[in-house]
């Protein structure tokens, strides 16, 4: 390589580089880590183009030490996972502790950066992959860490080899389990992992240029780009996953192999879409009911709801409801047993209206779940119909009356009916039945009826509303109040 000197002349003074100088300031440069290439190694860099599965952990550091001060991830946690399964994941943690000698936050700080897992073949019994983890610049605790990792591994039915070998100028070490080799050596600031034989010398190779990597291959740039950046990002060739899946569903391989490519992004700390999904889809398939879901797109009218401040807020296309009724049609026609029919004869009877031209006419539609404080929303209490049989005292008995006095949750429903008409005959008709008493309220001009001690209700430009909490119900009334679109709300398609 050859360097020119510089030589900046200004009318009033000069500053001429010599050959001693710029070797000195060149040297210096290359002592601190200031890098003089364009070229930054990525995680993705080391990824072979044929790989059929790949996910990739961005920043996960970061998320943890949200998820440590966050109020909200606690009770997401406390939904997700019951109390015996956390104690049961803390007990876990505290023994991984124990044998590693830190703690679960300097784990997570070392390798949460960046890290990167494929797989290319995952024929059982002989699976090809491997995984990259980015040091983030903690590359001594990481070789700590995998240090005693490894030596453990090694104690409990494995047999560890160091220095094992070199590939490209990488040295490896390899850990034969009893079902898998693992071949493991560091790249700059870079741990790799191979899973199965010869697959750290597969990854190597990408790295070098020998091979291309996954940034070379089509389905899985397309999909990248539509999900863009995340902290959590997968993608999936299902078309040449599912034959390697055993004990698969026949019905579930049907609806899968739909798909050819799969992509999800799960974005946990910038501004714009939480959850994304994309996926190439193939409608050619008779027997696959999502060609059932894609119905012709409308506006949303339920978004108007939305005031800024909420904390969890999901639209559902009329589209969905049309098909959910579809298949408990098909459902009922397809039962075994009568009960279903006399069910619905009991409805028709009780509210004086058919059944599908009435009820479920007015029953289809868009719909909405708005949850202003998320720490506060049980979601049992929203599914209604198991809400009927625990937790509210309903009698079907040419009355119709609700005790909701044991509901306590935030979360309210907006619901946009494709037939209003048929929509306020179910309002009436159920109305009529009702004999708890209903009190009324007015918020900003809006009439709230309560009833049933704890249930809301309101209309609101052609919108029906239904909360069991008067805090949510105030936050639905003021999402309709505020006229100026929410920005986030731009990025979404305008009829989903």
């Amino acid at each position: 390589m050859k360097f020119k000197s510089f030589v900046q002349n200004h009318s009033s003074s000069s500053l001429t580089w010599s050959n001693g100088p710029k070797i000195i300031f060149l040297t210096l440069l290359i002592i601190v880590g200031i890098p003089i290439s364009v070229y930054a190694a990525k995680v993705t860099n080391f990824i072979p183009k044929e790989s059929i599965l790949y996910a990739q952990l961005n920043d996960i550091d970061e998320i943890y030490n949200e998820i440590n001060i966050s109020k909200d991830w606690e009770k997401a946690f406390e939904l997700l996972i019951d109390g015996s399964e956390l104690e049961e994941m803390q007990q876990g943690i505290m023994a991984v502790q124990n044998i590693i000698g830190t703690d679960l936050f300097s784990v997570i700080d070392t390798v949460g950066y960046q890290t990167g897992f494929a797989m290319w073949q995952i024929e059982v019994g002989d699976p090809h992959g491997g995984f990259v983890v980015h040091s983030g610049g903690n590359l001594a605790e990481l070789q700590r860490l995998i240090k005693i990792l490894t030596g453990f591994m090694g104690m409990s039915g494995g047999r560890l080899t160091l220095d094992a070998g070199e590939h490209r100028k990488v040295k490896y070490n390899t850990l034969q389990m009893p079902d898998v080799l693992l071949t493991y050596g560091f790249v700059g600031d870079f741990l790799v992992v191979g899973i199965g034989k010869n697959s750290f010398e597969k990854l190597i190779d990408t790295y070098r240029k020998k091979s291309e990597s996954i940034l070379k291959n089509e389905s899985y740039t397309a999909v990248s780009k539509k999900i863009g950046s995340a902290q959590v990002s997968l993608y999936l060739d299902l078309r040449r996953i599912i034959p390697f899946v055993e004990n698969m569903d026949a019905d579930v391989r049907i609806q899968l192999e739909a798909f050819s490519k799969v992509g999800a992004g799960l974005n946990l700390l910038e501004t714009g879409p939480m959850f994304q999904l994309f996926t190439i889809f193939d409608p050619n398939f008779p027997e696959s009911q999502v060609n059932r879901y894609l119905k012709e797109g409308k506006e949303l009218a339920t978004l108007r709801g939305i005031s800024g401040d909420e904390e969890l807020f999901i639209a559902f296309a009329p589209g969905i409801s049309e098909t959910m009724w579809e298949l408990a049609r098909e459902a009922i026609q397809n039962s075994d047993t009568d009960d279903a029919y006399a069910l619905i004869t009991h409805l028709e009877e009780l509210l004086n209206l058919n059944f599908e031209e009435d009820i479920i006419a007015g029953l289809t539609g868009e719909i909405a779940l708005s949850v202003g404080d998320l720490t506060q929303f049980d979601p049992n209490s929203l599914e209604l119909l198991d809400i009927e049989l625990e937790l509210l005292d309903i009698e079907l008995d040419n009355t119709f009356s609700i005790d909701a006095s044991s509901v306590h949750t935030h979360g309210g429903l907006i619901f946009n009916s494709s037939d209003p008409s048929k929509w306020d005959q179910v309002e009436n008709s159920l109305s009529n039945l009702q004999n708890t008493s209903v009190s009324k309220m007015d918020y900003k001009g809006t009439n709230i009826s309560r009833f049933a001690s704890n249930i809301y209700y309101a209309e609101k430009d052609g919108l029906s509303l239904l909360s069991f909490s008067e805090d949510q119900m105030y936050s639905m009334v003021d999402g309709l109040e505020n006229k100026k679109k929410l920005s986030y709300l731009k990025q979404l398609p305008k009829t989903p």
